[in-house]
């Protein structure tokens, strides 16, 4: 697989708005919105938006996490805080955690992950994983499905 570089130092995603074509849904309650692959270094940064009440599955990471709310609250079915609008977290890694959205207010959250995310059953066991590369993989086809130019996917590529 080949990767784009950039020559730039930095880059600048300026305003992601509600109704950006860029937002990708991973369920019916979960969307986000790519900001960056660091296909060499393991990792991506991304809004993730949960709608009220919804949920992410259970899972965890191989690498730390850091996250800040930007709207709306959530926490971990696990843990008994609630990550409000202006919280910074973070997750360190092997812990197991549910996300869930507010019940009146869902949530914005920007995250930067690496490594991977690993989603468990019940019982623990591995039921599958992401990481930067199934998320531009996934990004990729949100773009040819959306008929979007190929190319916006290179361009957050680091």
């Amino acid at each position: 697989m080949k990767f784009a570089s950039v020559n730039v130092m930095s880059e600048i995603v300026q305003h992601v708005s509600e109704d950006d074509p860029l937002w990708v849904q991973l369920t019916d309650q979960v969307r986000l919105r790519p900001l960056m692959f660091d296909c060499t270094n393991g990792a991506w940064s991304n809004l993730l938006r949960v709608t009220p009440g919804g949920s992410l599955a259970c899972h965890y990471h191989t690498a730390p996490v850091h996250a800040f709310v930007i709207d709306g609250a959530w926490r971990y079915l696990e843990h008994d805080w609630v990550a409000e609008t202006g919280s910074f977290i973070y997750e360190p890694p092997g812990e197991v955690h549910t996300l869930v959205a507010d019940e009146k207010r869902g949530m914005t959250t920007f995250f930067v992950t690496r490594g991977s995310l690993v989603y468990t059953d019940s019982d623990g066991r591995q039921i599958g994983f992401e990481d930067v590369f199934t998320r531009l993989e996934r990004f990729r086809a949100h773009l040819s499905e959306s008929g979007l130019d190929q190319t916006i996917a290179d361009q957050l590529i680091r």
